[in-house]
């Protein structure tokens, strides 16, 4: 073995890593998208609004950690609802990795 023969195949080592690596990124990211577009779906069902399909869509994605225990991504998808099925107002879904932490609708229902 040389040098040349163990840098080749660390080199290639490395690429299949960060392709398997990149790959596990986007499927974890579609899944979390899923799961906003269904917690965004029954929200909107929950206030009587009307859940415009289509609309989710990554806002943001940070690394972050809870008491260096809990490591992971929060992820911030926005979508728009309608409350009159004329106006359109925008909410947000916020996960840490796949656990949904908070839901913001824009307005309230006007009687």
């Amino acid at each position: 073995m040389t040098i040349d023969w163990i840098l080749g195949n660390l080199s290639s080592l490395t690429l299949l890593f960060s392709i398997v690596i990149l790959i596990w990124f986007w499927l974890a990211s579609m899944n979390c998208r899923g799961i906003a577009v269904q917690t965004a779906r029954a929200s909107c069902a929950h206030q009587g609004f009307q859940f415009l399909d289509g609309t989710v869509s990554l806002r943001n994605i940070r690394p972050y950690y809870i008491n260096g225990d809990d490591l992971g991504f929060r992820r911030t998808y926005v979508f728009d609802y309608s409350s009159d099925g004329i106006s359109r107002q925008t909410g947000c879904v916020v996960l840490h990795n796949k656990r949904i932490t908070s839901v913001v609708l824009e307005a309230s229902r006007s009687e």
